[in-house]
């Protein structure tokens, strides 16, 4: 029996075509070949029967035989008869399979039906029973599913279904839409201010991307990889956060955080640079060397310090006792003209936000010291048995001192020294502690004198004479009262001020200036009712005390000057207030030397040279 590859014929049926390739020919098929030469095709005619169908032309490859014999043509009938039809079978092809296309693109599905001679019906559908969110288009047997845009909402399962309408056949078909949106430019923030040492949150948000599981975000310091993270929540938008501690060094560094989605067909990378600015507390502090600077010149110090945000500077003075006094603030400290208080040392503090660090230096002021005061206490008439103490001070720097001898009666004896303030107080005075005091004030670059004249009154008088003192001395004498002073005052340093204090007495109170340190000790700052400073530098502010003494007793009041400083600072001399408040004390000291002279009949001088 011979067997055919493709397809068979019916049994019993005329007219069908048949080749028979390679036949050779003993083994042409008797009575039914055409007589065709060896090794060529043989058509094979086999008759329709009535009622059949026909088949259409075939070719057949031989298997084993190209002999027929009646019951082969038969069996090959029969295998026509039972061969399916399948060029008319309906089917649905869906175009393209599985896509993967880009949010923002137009994509196309196409349904495309065969098999079918008459008209096709189509309908679109969701296997996730969802809306398509797209447009059909539909002509003969194709339909189209139009998404344009596309967006994330199309990500779905499709499925296109048609009826053949005149054999009332039905198909399907199905595919799956994906869709990809590429990262865009990702954003950094965050949490607060980097701060050195503090650890600090950084956020690297990536908005508008799909799918998150096919993204990986990197964090860069430099070239250096910080962190890496591919797993992340199925959200639009993606954010990564990274945990650092930052140092000084990292000031002014790029940061990148870097986004890479890869789907195989496309792959897409953005990354955002941000610098870095951390704050830190200050550090590589430097100041001004230890300087010398001669009494009355200017100098300046300066200090600079690294930090960010940048250092604020403060200067401060600081006394014998490790205590500090504001002198200034700005990374220069500039001094017009220096004085002995100017001298000692500095401490430069740079300070931020974040933290602080100081530096210091000395100042060394050096010149000849300054004109000595020397003066006594009580200031007025001196009996035999009174006490009295004799004070001797000036400004010399750290190596000055002074020495207050009695010039007369003792041969110039040295009767006390110390650095810049001495004092000696003397019990019982007779008549011969009368006579010419000096004070010295020397350091190594020179010296200066000041005296002090007074006499001690002795108690050999006539009946008369004390009769008369007494009654005097009963009737007029009174310690000093109705004390007025000056208000408190704000100066600019440079300036000039006066300072005035007056008080009722008799006899007629001697006004003695002093100037009260932090601790309450004291300096004397001039005599007399006026008080005039003709330069003001920061050394004359503070409180002040006027002393109002006589033989009676004494009465004080106090006020306060201010020092402030001002961009310009110039001299201001005003002679003529100068010269009327020069006369007035001169005048007010004549007086009082005359009406002691009257009653004591004796005359006190203090000479100054």
């Amino acid at each position: 029996m011979g067997i055919f590859g493709g397809k068979v014929a019916r049994a019993g049926v005329e007219g069908v075509k048949i080749t028979c390739l390679d036949c050779s020919p003993s083994l042409r098929p008797r009575g039914v070949c055409n007589g065709n030469p060896p090794n060529k095709m043989t058509c094979i005619n086999i008759n329709m029967g009535k009622g059949q169908t026909s088949m259409s032309q075939g070719f057949y490859k031989r298997r084993t035989t190209c002999n027929f014999s009646k019951q082969i043509m038969t069996a090959f009938a029969l295998w026509m008869v039972l061969l399916p039809t399948a060029a008319s079978k309906f089917v649905l092809n869906l175009t393209p399979k599985d896509p993967m296309a880009r949010v923002g693109d137009s994509l196309v599905l196409t349904c495309k039906a065969s098999g079918c001679a008459g008209d096709v019906m189509f309908t679109w559908a969701s296997l996730t029973d969802r809306s398509l969110y797209g447009k059909t288009e539909t002509n003969g047997t194709v339909s189209l599913q139009i998404f344009n845009p596309l967006a994330i909402q199309h990500i779905n399962k499709v499925l296109c279904k048609a009826t053949c309408t005149n054999k009332g056949e039905k198909a399907q078909t199905s595919t799956k839409v994906n869709v990809y949106a590429l990262p865009k430019d990702p954003t950094i923030s965050r949490s607060d201010l980097l701060t050195e040492g503090q650890e600090s949150n950084l956020t690297c948000t990536v908005p508008d991307v799909y799918p998150t599981e096919r993204l990986i975000i990197e964090w860069l310091l430099g070239d250096e990889v910080l962190l890496k993270q591919d797993e992340h929540l199925e959200v639009p938008t993606v954010t990564s956060v990274l945990k650092y501690r930052p140092t000084a060094q990292n000031n002014g560094q790029n940061v990148t955080c870097r986004a890479t989605l890869d789907i195989g067909i496309d792959k897409r990378t953005r990354e955002t640079v941000a610098s870095m600015t951390v704050q830190y507390s200050p550090r590589n502090i430097t100041i001004s060397e230890n300087t010398q600077v001669n009494i009355g010149d200017s100098f300046t110090l300066t200090c600079r310090a690294e930090g960010n945000p940048e250092p604020t500077v403060l200067w401060r003075k600081l006394d014998q006792d490790g205590r500090s006094v504001v002198a200034g603030e700005g990374a220069t400290l500039l001094v017009e003209e220096a004085s002995w208080s100017h001298g000692g040392e500095y401490e430069c503090v740079a300070h931020n936000i974040v933290g602080n660090r100081t530096a210091h230096m000395t100042v060394n002021v050096q010149g000849p010291p300054e004109k000595p005061v020397i003066y006594r206490s009580p200031s007025g008439e001196l009996k035999a048995g009174d006490s009295v103490t004799i004070t001797c001070q000036s400004e010399s720097g750290p190596q000055g001192r002074v020495a207050l001898r009695q010039l007369t009666g003792s041969q110039g004896a040295e009767l006390q020294s110390n650095q810049g303030h001495t004092s000696i107080t003397v019990q019982s005075l007779t008549a011969t502690d009368s006579g010419l005091y000096e004070c010295q004030a020397t350091n190594p670059y020179g010296k200066q004198t000041s005296f002090l004249n007074f006499t001690v009154l002795d108690e050999l008088y006539t009946e008369n004479q004390r009769t008369t003192e007494t009654i005097t001395s009963m009737t007029v004498q009174y310690s000093p009262r109705n004390i007025t002073i000056s208000e408190n005052t704000q100066v600019n340093i440079g300036d000039s001020f006066t300072l005035t204090c007056r008080a009722e007495g008799n006899p007629e109170p001697t006004v003695l200036w002093r100037k009260l340190d932090q601790d309450g000790r004291s300096v004397v700052a001039g005599e007399g009712a006026t008080l005039l400073v003709e330069e003001a530098s920061w050394s004359h502010g503070g409180e002040y005390e006027c002393v109002a003494h006589n033989v009676v007793g004494n009465r004080t009041a106090h006020m306060t000057v201010n020092v402030r400083d001002k961009s310009v600072n110039p001299k201001t001399v005003i002679i003529p207030a100068v010269c009327f408040v020069s006369m007035t004390a001169a005048a007010a000291t004549l007086m009082r030397f005359l009406r002691r002279a009257k009653n004591t009949s004796s005359y006190e001088l203090a000479m100054t040279v």
